[in-house]
Parts: structure tokens; C-alpha cells; sequence
């Protein structure tokens, strides 16, 4: 069996795979070495991998080196795609769904979009190049910072909206947040499907679900797009 981590900005994530499906998930707040060798100790894993864009973990690292074999984003890794760039420079995690791309469409050119603390577009072409796209806040980054500087608004719970005409302050942050991400992924691509041919979008990450449906010509998937990566990850390098 695999384990496979996901450390995020705010959370992290975990799951144990076996034979290509997700069997058990769990997610932590911060994810202690503690926690590992509960894991290791209910559950035969023997291989492992860890996304991290967050701060190093250098005690649950020589953790996961000690107990299992162990796959990371390094300059050793072997990646299913070429990667042009300093791999040091790219987050893991858009490295992980690269991978989930290349294992879902190995010959095709492929856009997935995350909707995550912050929202990444990034590219794997049909001949199976890496090509990193844009950076954007989030949703929850977005929310924050107009209660934070602006005095007259506040910090709520979103809705898609069912209108573009707002009835009050609640239904205006609505159509300013999530209509205006709508309306930044849309231009996003139609600007990449004029770069690439036959261009699928995979829309993934924990906000997907606001935009599920809302845009056409898309592929929704869960937000655990990331784990189907790394387990990708482990399978192409052993």
C-alpha cells in the first residue's frame, strides 16, 4: 500500500492507496510524526510520497525515509513529464497534478486548475512538457482581505449568486468573488485553449465544489487530485 500526503497551506491531507484507489482518508490540522506511526501501525504501507508547500518537515521526512520508501519532488525524482525549469522553483503540488494529468491523459494537451488557498493554471502539453501558468489568490484569500481593508464589509459564508445584480452587501460579495473567479478561469481558458489544441480543463481543489457546473466544457473532479499524482509519482519511479 501507499501513503500519500498532501501538506497544505492551511491543512494537510493523507490517504492510503492501494492497487490505484483511494482506500482511507485523513486530514490534520498539522500533521505530526506521531500521527504517522499511528498510520504505519494500522495499515501495511510500504511506499510513500509527500507534497509539501508549506514549511519543511524534517523530522516526519527521516520518519517517512526510515519506515517506507520514500518519493519526494527533489532533483533525483524521476517525473513522468519534462520539467524546464529549476524543479526547486515550482510547488509540489502543481508537480502532483501534473502527474495526475499525465497518468489520466497521457497524449493530450491538459489544463487543470486548482482551486486552493491560492488558484494555479498550469499545462501539460500533448508531448508531455510542463508549462507553468498563472498564480491568483483564492477564494478564502480574496474573502479575508476585503474584510481586512475594507471598514464597511465583512467576512461571510459565499454563494455562487443567481443573479449579476446584487440585492445587498452579502449577494454584491458574492458576484464579486465567485462570479469574479468564474469569470478569471474563463478568460484563462480561452487564452491557453489559443495555445493548445484540443485543450481539456480539469478544474480540482477544496473550492471546486463553489464552480461545479458553473463552467462549460470542464472537467470537475475532487479536490484529491493531488493524491491520484502522487501515487502516479510512486508507481512511475519504482
Amino acid at each position: 500500500m501507499n501513503l500519500l500526503i498532501d501538506i497544505g497551506n492551511s491543512l494537510t491531507k493523507v490517504a492510503i492507496s492501494n492497487n490505484k484507489k483511494i482506500i482511507k482518508e485523513f486530514k490534520f490540522k498539522k500533521f505530526e510524526v506521531s500521527d504517522l506511526i499511528n498510520i504505519l501501525s494500522e495499515c501495511n504501507i510500504t511506499f510513500s510520497a509527500l507534497s509539501n508547500v508549506s514549511k519543511p518537515n524534517d523530522s516526519l521526512v527521516k520518519a517517512l525515509k526510515e519506515k517506507t520508501v520514500f518519493f519526494s519532488f527533489n532533483k533525483n525524482i524521476k517525473l513522468p513529464f519534462t520539467l524546464n525549469h529549476d524543479i526547486k522553483e515550482v510547488g509540489h503540488d502543481r508537480l502532483a497534478l501534473m502527474c495526475a494529468a499525465k497518468r489520466d491523459f497521457p497524449d493530450k494537451n491538459v489544463l487543470v486548475i486548482d482551486l486552493g488557498t491560492c488558484i494555479t493554471y498550469d499545462i501539460k502539453s500533448s508531448d508531455n512538457i510542463y508549462n507553468p501558468g498563472g498564480i491568483s489568490p483564492g477564494l478564502i484569500m480574496r474573502i479575508k482581505s476585503i474584510s481586512q481593508d475594507a471598514f464597511n464589509l465583512f467576512e461571510t459564508d459565499l454563494d455562487y449568486p443567481k443573479k449579476f445584480i446584487a440585492d445587498d452587501t452579502k449577494t454584491s460579495l458574492d458576484i464579486g468573488v465567485l462570479g469574479g473567479i468564474k469569470f478569471e478561469i474563463e478568460g484563462f481558458i480561452k487564452q491557453y485553449n489559443s495555445l493548445f489544441d484540443n485543450l481539456i480543463v480539469v478544474i480540482t481543489g477544496g473550492d471546486s465544489n463553489f464552480l461545479s457546473g458553473k463552467i462549460k466544457n470542464t472537467i470537475f473532479t475532487n479536490s484529491n487530485y493531488i493524491f491520484k499524482g502522487l501515487d502516479y509519482l510512486i508507481e512511475f519511479n519504482k
